[in-house]
């Protein structure tokens, strides 16, 4: 079963900084998806020419850990204090533009000094 990708699209709000939005994402993101089985990877973006424009993707080692991540991150707000404030402190942040979910069909990695 192929690895499923998960993007979102983010746009800071008005008064925040690219500092705070990738600082938080370094830490406190990456801390919550650390929590959670099945999240194989996380990855930020900032886009060129759109400063103020982020792409967030996760990669889940099958559809499953994905339905369960989604669970987790509608119901860990009420559950986990932590969590709930990373989450709280992300949507000061940013607001989300749009998200995609697909299945990973080519994932390469090349390196020509092999």
């Amino acid at each position: 079963m192929a690895d499923i990708q998960y993007v979102r699209v983010w746009r800071l709000k008005r008064g925040a900084t690219s500092e705070d939005v990738e600082a938080l994402a370094s830490s406190g993101v990456v801390e919550m998806q650390r929590w959670i089985p099945g999240v194989r990877r996380l990855a930020l973006l900032r886009l060129q020419g759109e400063p103020t424009q982020y792409i967030m993707t996760l990669i889940f080692v099958n559809y499953e850990a994905y339905v369960y991540w989604r669970q987790v991150e509608d119901e860990a707000p009420n559950y986990w204090e932590r969590y709930a404030s990373i989450s709280a402190h992300w949507e000061q942040l940013c607001e989300l533009v749009t998200e995609y979910i697909g299945e990973l069909v080519v994932d390469t990695v090349i390196d020509k000094h092999m």
